[in-house]
């Protein structure tokens, strides 16, 4: 596992800010600043990409001399039929955000577009990014745990399938109840694949802001083949991460979104493939609040 931490002096440049303020307004990202949460400067950054029937990515940017902290996305008019492979936060002179969908192995005649959503704040006392990886295998479904370091919590999370080319599903991206850790869980699609692949996962860790904490929403196990869930941070609080699984999917169950419904709510959103799924399942959301 990769763990490194940085200052706000040493990646920060007047040319850092120049191309900043030209990636959001080419991007037209939507900015709602809260009133108040426990990071200073909380801000939430929204961003949708152009629709058409390619694969594809998109990034929400974080404004300049902030830190991404989380970040969520989601595919929008896929139909189950556009598996959302990557989201994962991009450090830099700007941090971004960047999701990843790609049709299954049947394609997909509609077109659809992505939005990706990043949270960014002022430099969070204890800031660290830490990633992990499995090997380059073909077994059919694989999980990963990402731990931050000690005196560390979770904030935002992270999923990459490489290799899967749209017959991976990311199953799970789900943080531990005490935020020390993240969980990342990809499966072969109906079809199966027979190449080999690779799962990533990531998380952005701090010194935990007062009052951080997980909380879950838990959508009913039925056959519906489309549905979503919300969980929604106590009063007074903010969302400060954003996660979801699906539970008894087989992979033939699709996240399609982990997104923030609100400054005070996430989303987590899941559709049956098209040849649909038999058995009961069910979708659940995850709010890191503070």
């Amino acid at each position: 596992m990769h763990v490194r931490s940085r200052s706000a002096r040493a990646r920060r440049s007047a040319l850092a800010l120049t191309l900043t303020a030209a990636l959001v307004l080419a991007t037209q990202a939507t900015l709602a600043a809260p009133a108040a949460a426990a990071l200073p400067g909380l801000t939430r950054v929204t961003s949708t990409g152009p629709s058409n029937s390619d694969w594809k990515t998109w990034q929400a940017s974080c404004p300049a001399d902030t830190f991404l902290v989380a970040g969520g996305g989601r595919i929008d008019r896929g139909a189950g039929q556009v598996v959302m492979d990557t989201m994962v936060p991009v450090f830099g002179a700007t941090d971004v955000y960047s999701v990843t969908g790609r049709e299954d192995d049947n394609g997909f005649a509609g077109t659809w577009s992505i939005t990706a959503t990043a949270l960014c704040a002022q430099p969070p006392v204890g800031w660290e990014h830490a990633e992990g990886a499995t090997i380059w295998d073909s077994v059919s479904s694989k999980t990963l745990t990402v731990s931050c370091p000690p005196g560390k919590q979770v904030l935002g999370l992270g999923v990459e399938v490489n290799g899967g080319l749209g017959q991976v599903v990311v199953d799970d991206l789900r943080p531990s109840a005490d935020l020390a850790s993240v969980s990342v869980t990809g499966i072969e699609d109906g079809n199966g694949y027979a190449g080999a692949w690779q799962l990533r996962g990531q998380v952005v860790c701090a010194t935990p802001p007062a009052g951080l904490v997980r909380v879950a929403g838990f959508g009913l196990l039925d056959s519906v083949g489309s549905k979503s869930t919300v969980a929604t941070c106590p009063p007074g609080t903010l969302v400060h991460g954003v996660g979801g699984e699906i539970v008894s999917g087989a992979g033939q169950v699709r996240l399609t979104g982990l997104d923030l419904l609100s400054d005070t709510q996430v989303r987590a959103t899941a559709a049956e493939d098209e040849d649909g799924l038999a058995s009961n399942w069910a979708v659940h959301a995850y709010a890191i609040c503070a």
